[in-house]
């Protein structure tokens, strides 16, 4: 047993951190925050058709349909890919939310001395800034929890792209080096999808002294709990 930092939510939850190339390792991660945030969720490995965005838009509409056959047992779709995302929000007449926004819609009532601290650079995923908006949670979530955030040049809607989803090596190189050339040394870099802070690591120079963190990490770490996630 354990003490969530606020009281559990009646209803069940289903987190989809994202496809097999694009996020899943990291589910074991958003459990464990979702819980310490009073939170009880599913995991369930599956595609949500967003490897065909762009490409055969029929294959997405033939995985929505079969998916929603499970989706509708739940109170709540929690998705941590920012393709996902748009992939649910554009394809599935589900009302799915972002880890981000979940998380900081529970924080915003938890009580507890949280132990983040130091400068975060903050990259806007493509597909949460451009494509819907969502650039204020994130920040939020890592304000609150005792971050300061630093900006790249070109943020929010005008995010540059860090190449994560491109299917050309050079060009996902190119993203992410173009970016993280903008950051000082001996900063940490974020992002509030796990495709992107993928990509980062993958192009961070070995010789950097760049620190490319997961989103839910230093949420995971200021919270300031130690609990068990079970999956």
């Amino acid at each position: 047993m354990f003490s969530s930092l606020i009281p559990m939510l009646k209803g069940k939850a289903i987190l989809h951190m994202g496809c097999q190339d694009c996020g899943n390792d990291e589910a074991y991660l958003g459990v464990k925050v979702l819980n310490k945030l009073g939170l009880d969720v599913d995991v369930k490995e599956f595609s949500c058709g967003c490897e065909f965005f762009g490409t055969d838009e029929s294959r997405i509409e033939a995985l929505a349909e079969e998916n929603r056959a499970f989706l509708k047992d739940y109170s709540q779709v929690i998705v941590g890919c920012a393709r996902c995302y748009h992939v649910f929000r554009e394809f599935y007449d589900i009302k799915a939310k972002h880890i981000s926004q979940v998380i900081y819609e529970r924080l915003r009532s938890a009580e507890g001395q949280f132990i983040g601290s130091g400068e975060v650079f903050y990259h806007d995923p493509c597909y949460l800034a451009r494509f819907h908006r969502l650039v204020d949670e994130p920040r939020e979530v890592l304000r609150m929890l005792g971050y300061t955030i630093r900006e790249f040049k070109h943020n929010k809607s005008r995010t540059d792209c860090c190449g994560g989803y491109s299917p050309i090596r050079i060009l996902r190189q190119r993203g992410a080096e173009m970016r993280l050339a903008q950051v000082p040394k001996k900063c940490v870099v974020t992002a509030a999808c796990p495709k992107c802070t993928m990509n980062f690591k993958d192009f961070n120079a070995p010789d950097s002294r760049i620190e490319i963190r997961q989103f839910l990490d230093l949420v995971d770490y200021a919270l300031n709990i130690e609990i068990p996630a079970v999956y």
